[in-house]
């Protein structure tokens, strides 16, 4: 027998018993044209010749495998054919066993390619896939596989309980089996997207830690085993948040002026209800901007006593409300006499003292208010004999506004007021080892630093034990003059410090940026690290980097990706890097139990550093 191989004419010869009617001839090239002889011989004499030709297969691709499913599509991979092929062609069919054929495709795919996902798929149908390689209009043998897309997507999803931080998200498992659901929640403006896991068994789950008044997009997938469905996908709005700390100041007989805090969200405007409570029915209601801090009620009833509700309001949707209540003075000449002549003497960096001419007419007690703009509004009561208070714990280089009301069988007068600044710091400056300006001190755990935007901006804690003294004011005392910044630490018997020569915190949109260079000092350098990086807390990161860092590490502080300094973490914890942290000191694992951040006018010349 001769087998010739057309192309090059390569003859292979092979002797075959005579008993013999087949023959298996290996070592043929693939995707070839061979001719084939076949010559009887007995006793030396050859008989005559039959011949016949062929093309062997081309060589197909190998280990077809699903490596991937999901609802409606499987991901398939295979072991490239070997030699030059003209494409691969993909055939798709529902298995004959499983219902009728319908839904049979077939994909054209170029050479090089070792993978193809197949969309389009019924879930929970089981698909016979065969891939082949073809060249010159020849194919080689098919590599087979059976797939089953899947698991099923859960359906139906729906929100209730939604609150300006919070809400609920609700789904339908399907109707196969499943391992667990895996929800996806993501503020579509400014986050970072956060994945929670939940057992088959759970169709529900609670979003916490929400921005008020802020769209997310909330996605529920199935998972099973490591197959993962289509997801399901959904939008839904926060609830703006309430103003806070509403109060009534400058109150007579017949007006009153509101103020309050701002919400965090970006509201359209703020609704106002008020009344007297001897008539309820008597409700009237005033709208206001939503860039509004104050509104002037007027033609108010004399010594009435008043409720009052605002909302914030952002679209259709409205916030829970916030409450105060005042009385109107008496309309009646002598008894509504105020107070007169308030002023403020001895004015010092941390405090002054209030005095006042009393009315002609006794009163009971006085309430005495003071705040700084955008501020804490601080109150307090005093007996009806005094005519000066002394105001303690105020903030360096600000200016204050104070209210004095004479008060009379619970109706209280018309307010007077004043306004003064604190003194600067560099007023104290006198020694070569000058006064610095504590603004952040960390010394036995007792004040919880994990807070919210708010509360960073405006300060928090005791001046005489742990604090913050406040975005606002970090701000304001570094744009008056330029400041450098101090770090001093201690553990035990180690005290080491950071010096920077500059310092500064700008509130470009409203973000509380630091930037800060020129170290020097004992504790090494983890601050820089924090240059240009804006303010964050739980409740408000505005530029998140790759995780929410201001909740994984615990604190308010400069994030970047994440931290090298935490000074504002969690009191002696030394776990996950939580802890209040200088890397280039004690490193990730150790909590300080000692810091103070501190600032002096760069002005300020010593003879020696610190």
């Amino acid at each position: 027998m001769e087998c010739l191989k057309k192309e090059s004419d390569q003859k292979i010869t092979s002797t075959v018993n005579g008993g013999f009617s087949t023959y298996t001839q290996v070592g043929l090239a693939p995707g070839q044209r061979y001719t084939v002889t076949i010559t009887g011989e007995k006793d030396g004499k050859m008989g005559t010749k039959s011949t016949t030709t062929f093309q062997t297969l081309i060589s197909g691709p190998k280990n077809l495998q699903v490596v991937k499913t999901s609802t409606t599509s499987v991901i398939v991979q295979w072991e490239e054919a070997q030699g030059d092929i003209d494409r691969y062609i993909l055939s798709i069919s529902p298995n004959q066993r499983d219902g009728s054929g319908k839904g049979s495709q077939e994909m054209r795919l170029p050479p090089g390619r070792d993978s193809a996902q197949i969309d389009g798929l019924e879930p929970g149908r089981l698909y016979d896939i065969s891939l082949v390689a073809e060249r010159d209009g020849t194919r080689s043998l098919p590599a087979t596989v059976q797939a089953t897309p899947g698991p099923e997507p859960p359906s139906h999803l729906s929100f209730s309980d939604i609150t300006d931080t919070s809400l609920t998200a609700y789904w339908r498992r399907p109707k196969s089996s499943v391992s667990r659901f895996k929800v996806t929640y993501m503020h579509t403006k400014e986050g970072e997207p956060i994945s929670v896991t939940v057992d088959s068994s759970t169709t529900t789950l609670s979003l916490t830690k929400l921005s008020p008044g802020s769209t997310y997009e909330v996605s529920v997938i199935s998972v099973l085993g490591l197959d993962e469905s289509d997801p399901i996908k959904d939008f839904v709005i926060t609830l703006p948040d309430p103003p806070t700390d509403l109060r009534a100041i400058n109150i007579t007989d017949t007006k009153a002026l509101l103020l309050w805090r701002p919400a965090l969200a970006t509201v359209d405007q703020y609704i106002i209800t008020y009344h007297s409570e001897e008539d309820p029915g008597s409700e009237l209601s005033v709208r206001v901007s939503g860039n509004a801090v104050e509104q002037q009620l007027q033609t108010l009833k004399a010594s009435t006593r008043y409720n009052v509700t605002i909302i914030s309001r952002l679209g259709e949707q409205k916030s829970s409300s916030t409450h105060t209540t005042f009385t109107t003075a008496s309309g009646s000449p002598g008894k509504g006499e105020a107070p007169r002549d308030l002023t403020a003497k001895h004015i010092t960096a941390r405090t002054a003292v209030l005095s006042w001419k009393p009315p002609a007419s006794a009163v009971t007690s006085y309430r005495l208010t003071y705040f700084t703009k955008g501020g804490e509004r601080k109150e307090v009561t005093l007996n009806p004999g005094v005519t000066e208070h002394k105001l303690s714990g105020l903030r360096p280089s600000s200016m204050y506004k104070a209210l004095l009301q004479g008060e009379r069988g619970g109706v209280y007068t018309a307010a007077i007021s004043t306004e003064f600044t604190t003194a600067s710091c560099s007023l104290l400056l006198g020694s070569e080892e000058a006064l610095r300006e504590v603004f952040q001190r960390r010394n036995d755990g007792k004040t919880n630093f994990f807070r919210t935007w708010q509360e960073y901006r405006k300060g928090f804690g005791d001046l005489e034990g742990e604090f913050w003294l406040g975005n606002d004011f970090l701000h304001n005392l570094t744009t008056m003059t330029p400041m450098n910044m101090r770090v001093d630490m201690r553990s035990g018997d180690e005290s080491v410090y950071a010096h920077y020569s500059t310092f500064s915190v700008d509130t470009m949109k409203k973000h509380y940026m630091m930037r800060v260079s020129g170290y020097s000092g004992t504790a090494g350098d983890s601050l820089t690290y924090h240059d240009k990086r804006p303010f964050s807390t739980f409740d408000r990161d505005p530029q998140p980097f790759i995780t929410r860092c201001a909740m994984s590490y615990r604190g308010g502080w400069w994030y970047k990706n994440c931290h090298e300094a935490n000074l504002n973490g969690l009191y002696n914890t030394n776990i996950n890097h939580q802890g209040v942290i200088w890397t280039t000191w004690k490193g990730k694992e150790f909590s300080i139990p000692f810091t103070e951040m501190k600032l002096r006018p760069a002005s300020f010349k010593t003879h020696r550093q610190g």
